[in-house]
């Protein structure tokens, strides 16, 4: 070490890892791009994100964004800089926030060869009167999200134009998107069927947290969670509009109205402040759903109803609010999922999915949100595992080679108590000859999933048998 003098600091990357899960969880919104240069910028196209500094270089992120504004730094918050555990990666895929992006020329104060922009000013669109970037001048955005431009030989005033982005012009139809059929390209929601074939991961859990309040955003997330890509098996989170339900009899009424009720829906009410800031409870109902799944193998099949959230108080249309557990109970019978405070902390709350209604519900494949998140998982994870047997020939032995391997996967699942019973056969009945002709097979495998304990209930009675201990042996 030379010789120092002085006082210094020195920054040390942090010791703490984030906590990687295989339960992928996709994202569609918005997010500040307009800090990203054009060739790191994408756009409409599934983005993996495993920290902040990813966040940050990717997405363009900073903490004080508007998470309004830009719903997805909002689920990077939630999910990397929360105070339980870190959990990613994460899977965006980004609206095109920059079209129709307009264009503003202003005279800019320039103080000790800084000056700086707060605007949502396009990177790589401004210019300076006069001056060539990169021998002129530099620009980049700084820690608070604000353009700052530097330039040691810049006058006290120069002109600047660029480009500013117009998030009033994001609509629905966005968010939505569309599937281009001559183009081969996706845009939205539709290019979360993108994600397997871009990233080789399998989107489990989808939402667009700021825009699923509105029904056709969640028509599309619904739609979207069967057979993604012909194959895969997802759920999507989904929130009611807390500026229009702001009372738990204006929630239920909301969500009937609107028949948020698919059985593949976990819909959350009503949003949080979470690090100080305001967030929809979607994204902490995903947050802790990856956290319980982490702790457990990744596989599914534990409710993260119950379970600690980042959460300070619940808000609706700003107005912060609480309830009692007896009254949280009355969303949950309705297919509601919420937080209530409990043993010092704030617990998500609720087991079921959006189609549960207390008395009506009846399936048992449908009555808590596991049933139908580990069932999927389980035939998400068959078709990951057995793709290379395609083609394949299938003799009698290959049959019974197959049926041993997955009756050996089931046992495992239920010693570990991730299933209470599971049972894999090829059934004659069901493989007609015609069928095996064609070079179709067809597996039928039986499961009781683990049950959650929804309620516990312990009963005192007083009995007088306690009186024999105040008598003495002898009488």
């Amino acid at each position: 070490m030379g010789y120092k003098h002085g006082i210094y600091g020195e920054l040390v990357p942090s010791s703490e890892s984030i906590t990687t899960t295989k339960t992928v969880a996709v994202y569609v919104g918005t997010a500040p791009i307009h800090r990203v240069k054009k060739e790191n910028r994408v756009i409409n196209k599934p983005l993996l994100i495993r920290n902040l500094e990813q966040a940050q270089t990717k997405l363009g992120y900073r903490e004080s964004d508007d998470f309004d504004k830009f719903t997805l730094s909002g689920a990077v918050f939630a999910h990397f800089a929360n105070k339980i555990e870190a959990i990613g990666p994460i899977v965006v895929i980004v609206v095109d926030t920059l079209k129709g992006a307009e264009s503003v020329t202003k005279d800019l104060d320039i103080i000790n060869g800084i000056g700086t922009i707060a605007d949502n000013a396009i990177i790589d669109s401004l210019t300076i009167s006069d001056k060539v970037l990169d021998t002129d001048y530099k620009v980049k955005y700084d820690a608070s999200g604000n353009l700052t431009i530097i330039g040691d030989d810049l006058e006290e005033s120069v002109s600047v134009t660029y480009k500013r982005v117009d998030l009033t012009l994001i609509k629905t139809a966005d968010i939505i998107g569309i599937y281009d059929e001559d183009e081969e390209t996706r845009t939205g929601i539709q290019a979360i069927s993108d994600v397997y074939e871009d990233l080789n991961l399998v989107p489990a859990i989808v939402a667009a947290p700021g825009y699923s309040q509105i029904k056709e955003v969640e028509q599309a997330l619904v739609k979207i969670t069967s057979k993604i890509t012909d194959r895969w098996e997802a759920i999507c989170y989904t929130d009611l509009d807390s500026s229009v339900a702001m009372t738990r009899e204006m929630a239920i009424e909301w969500k009937n109205e609107n028949k948020y009720n698919s059985n593949c829906e976990k819909t959350c009410w009503p949003k949080v402040i979470s690090g100080g800031r305001e967030l929809w409870l979607s994204i902490l109902a995903i947050v802790r759903k990856l956290q319980t799944d982490a702790k457990n193998g990744d596989v599914p099949y534990e409710t993260a109803s119950n379970k600690a959230i980042d959460v300070d108080s619940l808000i609706a249309n700003d107005k912060r609010i609480k309830f009692s557990q007896e009254k949280a109970n009355e969303l949950n019978e309705k297919g509601i999922t919420t937080a209530i405070y409990s043993g010092g902390k704030y617990v998500l709350w609720g087991p079921h999915m959006s189609n549960y209604e207390y008395g009506v519900t009846n399936a048992i494949e449908e009555i808590f949100d596991v049933n139908i998140i580990m069932n999927k998982y389980l035939l998400n994870d068959f078709q990951l595992r057995n793709i290379d047997k395609i083609d394949k020939p299938m003799t009698r032995n290959d049959i019974d080679a197959l049926i041993n391997s997955e009756q050996m996967m089931l046992n495992a699942y239920v010693s570990a108590g991730e299933l209470l019973f599971g049972e894999i056969s090829f059934k004659s009945d069901e493989n007609v000859r015609s069928d095996l002709l064609q070079g179709d097979f067809k597996f039928t495998t039986l499961v009781t999933n683990t049950l959650p304990a929804k309620s516990i209930t312990q009963k005192i009675q007083t009995t007088s048998k306690g009186i024999d201990s105040l008598y003495s042996e002898e009488e």
